[in-house]
């Protein structure tokens, strides 16, 4: 498993044609970063999870926003397909369980425990999908979120002589 960061400039140079740039990108330094390193845009993905818009489940947008990047880990335990989330008791016990079921039956296998954990509000078994910058999503409007980053990292490009 390769990061965006260090993945990007290899993916830029063996292709010819744009390029958007996505993982780990939840604040106005990976934006520039993500652009000086050849992307042609750029997607937010968990950085707009605690969006009001997003109407991420409370529980779920208060723990995103504590969530350090070593606090993620991949896991088929949600729904049989490898996904990023939150390391929580579920997805950490299920390391130790039987190997998960394909998809979509394991995500039918988890359906009742995942609604039952939703309506509980227990984030210790809810599906946190995060990326490791989980912990720069802010609670805000998504259009102030996406302002923010834009501008952020124009002035960033600017200070780096690249605008």
């Amino acid at each position: 498993m390769v990061g965006l960061m260090a993945l990007l400039p290899h993916v830029v140079d063996a292709v010819n044609v744009p390029f958007i740039a996505t993982g780990g990108i939840a604040d106005e330094r990976g934006v520039a970063a993500a652009l000086i390193l050849g992307g042609s845009a750029v997607q937010i993905g968990t950085g707009l999870l605690r969006s009001f818009e997003a109407q991420t489940h409370p529980a779920y947008a208060e723990r995103l926003g504590r969530t350090e990047a070593h606090e993620t880990m991949l896991t088929r335990a949600f729904s049989g397909r490898p996904g990023r989330t939150v390391a929580t008791a579920y997805v950490r016990a299920a390391l130790n369980g039987p190997p998960p079921a394909p998809y979509p039956v394991q995500r039918g296998l988890t359906s009742a425990m995942r609604e039952s954990a939703r309506k509980a509000g227990d984030a210790e078994r809810m599906q946190m999908w995060a990326g490791q910058s989980a912990k720069f999503a802010k609670a805000e409007p998504a259009g102030t979120i996406v302002r923010q980053l834009w501008e952020g990292s124009l002035n960033l490009l600017k200070r780096a002589g690249t605008t």
